[in-house]
């Protein structure tokens, strides 16, 4: 768990209460580095605790675990310190490609869309999908002119652009051996204000997610991701793969994932996490915690996820992992490291 003990939560375990709500959120799990500014990881307490008491303010206000985690990743992807929506790392073109998904536990219904490019916000795609097609996942072109058909918000490449994530993507090409590019293919925008001095050289894994159950016993999961630096162009990562990245069943949990999206697709996490609550009678934190220590390679990344009871667990085998989390009993925290505890 982030800063909360192990003997505390095991305390937290009722049985489902109409009254009980919980979420948890994420901004990407990575390794920063020791040099990072003091003012960079303030920023990122900050708009962790801003955009945990939007959320909490909706939950506790009535709203719907669905319509919050869409709201709470909404607020993610318009942040530019966070690796989705704007402050999405470029291609190996040094292009923008996005993608999002979202979960109703209550039905299992879900929708997806990977590779935007001209979207605001990807989740809101991802939840018309859902609601709007007979289909799970869309992509490319055709999943941008569908959100353009149903009047989402379109934006040029240079909305995307943050200075910090390019200097990030700069290091990734040379790394990689692949052309270092010296300004955006699109140009290079005006920065619309001073960037926050960062010393974060990380090459971001980097995703944003929310996991919520709300006070009439119901799970959702949202997820949004700008991807990979310096991915092949057209890659799709875990987070548009409903159960790769994201899941959410009533019986269970709803999760959400953050990092090396090919481990998180290739053993299927978010499912496996589900199904092992959900039909193996296994608890969430025993489950979370096996999945990061043996099941995903080390540094791989993390998982949030809440239980139909109300359980929450966060747990991650990286350096870092932007967080925040709240739920009726009182709980409510904002961490950044792996180690951090009250």
């Amino acid at each position: 768990m982030p800063t909360q003990s192990l003997e505390k939560v095991d305390s937290l375990i009722t049985s489902p209460s109409s009254s009980r709500w919980a979420i948890a959120l994420h901004g990407g799990a990575g390794c920063l580095p020791d040099n990072v500014t003091p003012e960079r990881v303030l920023a990122y307490r900050q708009s962790l605790e801003r955009i945990l008491r939007l959320a909490v303010d909706l939950l506790t206000g009535g709203g719907t675990a669905l319509d919050v985690a869409e709201r709470t990743v909404m607020a993610l992807e318009d942040d530019t310190l966070f690796n989705a929506g704007k402050g999405s790392v470029p291609n190996q073109l040094g292009y923008h490609q996005l993608d999002a998904s979202i979960m109703d536990g209550r039905q299992l219904a879900c929708g997806a869309v990977g590779a935007v490019s001209t979207l605001r916000n990807p989740i809101r795609a991802a939840r018309l999908v859902m609601e709007q097609t007979r289909h799970i996942l869309l992509v490319g072109k055709d999943a941008d002119d569908f959100g353009r058909l149903h009047q989402l918000d379109q934006v040029s490449q240079d909305y995307y652009f943050d200075p910090v994530r390019w200097e990030q993507f700069e290091a990734s090409q040379q790394q990689l051996g692949y052309p270092v590019l010296k300004t955006p293919p699109y140009g290079m925008p005006e920065p619309a204000e001073q960037p926050i001095a960062t010393g974060d050289t990380d090459i971001s894994r980097g995703t944003v997610g929310c996991v919520v159950l709300d006070s009439s016993g119901n799970l959702a999961s949202a997820t949004s991701t700008g991807g990979m630096s310096s991915k092949t162009c057209g890659r799709v990562g875990d987070t548009g793969i409903i159960g790769g990245g994201t899941y959410a069943d009533n019986r269970g949990c709803a999760i959400s994932c953050t990092g090396h999206g090919e481990q998180f697709m290739r053993h299927s996490i978010a499912f496996q996490v589900n199904w092992r609550v959900s039909r193996q009678n296994e608890s969430l934190q025993d489950v979370v915690v096996d999945c990061i220590d043996n099941v995903l390679q080390p540094g791989g990344g993390g998982i949030i996820a809440v239980d139909h009871r109300g359980n929450l667990s966060l747990e991650m085998n990286t350096k870092s992992m932007h967080r925040a989390w709240a739920d009726s009993t009182g709980q409510r925290g904002v961490a950044v490291y792996r180690d951090e505890t009250r």
